[in-house]
């Protein structure tokens, strides 16, 4: 739904080093969960996976990192140690702690994902499973006087933010990495940004092959030589529009997740011959755009470098397909508007957070990138893509990274004393 999964780029998974003999994967625990919290005649429950990582360097009384898990699988590359929240949690000798998310992974409350039964998967019901699992945790591990931390990315980073607001008493901060929380039908800032990145005469080479295929879609002739030049199927005829969308959705995302992940033209070719599809968990995301916070990527402007194929209704259309007539356009507008109104979108009245975004990340564009006071500290890392810092340090890391992490280090050093 026009935000880039995995394949596109959208969160690029952390590098694994083969060399790191430290790592055991943590063995599964569940936690009893309602499934909805809100409707006390309803006592159905699932089991939410969540994992201890190790608790080597934990001392009784110290804090406890919970990484809120997003819309994947909470496998790995995203539960390996070479990760910068797994680094302070040593640095503070904190127990970290990941909870998956309901609905993904293996957290699935219910026996299929009909439209019926995604009515559970809701903002409101995802924070409060996080709210109960600390209140749950707190009391099973006998760790009443430890501090909580809450770490997001992308996604879960909206999440991180989302629950310091909604439950300020439960933790004492949030670290949220390239969270778009600014959320919006007509996402337009996405493929500006990367528009942006790419440079001048980069983008002026897009927006003309962009252009040419648009006129080659105006003839029969124009659509079999588009057919050859993108291999595509012999059923493509140019005359389906939704079809025409989607392909124009592909090409712009192909390019826009390169952008986001910091990649390089290898990337891109690598994606365009890449012949697999989406993952079993896209019915889910798909869901959550449709019903809390569309996110919507347009080329919804001026002299777009991605062709003009990409309109709000191509995505809203869909919507109402998948999960039935009850999804318009105008319920995704009311949606958005709850959100917003509900959690602030950029202006969050939250404290204790320390949100990053990465100067090359698209989504920065729906992100904070300025302090909102004292408490809430923004830092945008000059050359880094989308949730780059979520990886662990490197020799490598520019002096902004290192200043961001320095923040982020000085800053939970604070929400601790």
């Amino acid at each position: 739904m026009g935000r880039p999964t995995d394949r596109y780029g959208f969160i690029r998974p952390p590098v694994v080093s083969n060399d790191n003999q430290l790592y055991v994967k943590p063995q599964d625990n569940w936690f009893d969960q309602r499934l909805d919290h809100f409707n006390k005649s309803n006592d159905r429950t699932f089991k939410q996976l969540y994992y201890v990582y190790n608790d080597t360097h934990y001392k009784p009384g110290g804090p406890v990192f919970l990484f809120l898990s997003g819309e994947f699988a909470m496998d790995e590359p995203y539960t390996n140690p070479n990760t910068y929240w797994l680094e302070m949690a040593k640095k503070y000798n904190a127990l970290p702690i990941m909870l998956e998310h309901r609905y993904y992974g293996r957290s699935v409350p219910t026996q299929d994902l009909s439209t019926e039964n995604l009515k559970y998967l809701t903002l409101e019901l995802a924070l409060k499973d996080a709210e109960q699992f600390i209140l749950g945790m707190t009391k099973k591990l006998s760790i009443e006087g430890s501090k909580w931390v809450v770490w997001g990315l992308s996604y879960s980073g909206k999440l991180a933010v989302w629950f310091r607001e909604k439950y300020p008493n439960i933790t004492v901060g949030a670290i949220a990495s390239s969270a778009p929380v600014g959320s919006n039908m007509n996402c337009t800032g996405y493929l500006r940004v990367v528009s942006e990145a790419l440079g001048i005469v980069c983008s002026d080479n897009i927006r003309k092959a962009n252009y040419e295929m648009e006129d080659l879609l105006k003839t029969p002739e124009g659509v079999v030589k588009l057919r050859k030049i993108l291999n595509l199927c012999d059923s493509f005829d140019g005359k389906n529009m939704d079809d025409i969308r989607y392909l124009s959705l592909l090409l712009a995302m192909n390019v826009g997740g390169s952008v986001q992940s910091n990649a390089g033209i290898d990337h891109i070719i690598k994606t365009m011959n890449d012949p697999s599809g989406g993952t079993p968990l896209e019915r889910q995301w798909t869901y959550q755009t449709c019903t809390s916070f569309a996110d919507f990527v347009t080329s919804d402007l001026p002299n777009s470098p991605f062709g003009h194929n990409l309109p709000v209704e191509f995505y809203t259309k869909q919507c109402t397909q998948i999960f039935g007539p009850q999804i318009t356009a105008q319920t995704i507008q009311k949606a958005v508007d709850r959100t917003v109104a509900t959690y602030g979108g950029k202006r969050p009245n939250v404290t204790n957070v320390v949100l990053t975004n990465g100067s090359l990340d698209p989504w920065k564009a729906s992100g904070i990138l300025e302090d909102l006071n004292n408490s809430t500290k923004a830092a945008v890392i000059e050359g880094s893509a989308h949730c780059a810092d979520f990886f662990g340090s490197n020799p490598t890391d520019t002096q902004s990274m290192k200043n961001a992490r320095k923040l982020i280090e000085q800053q939970i050093g604070e929400y601790l004393k």
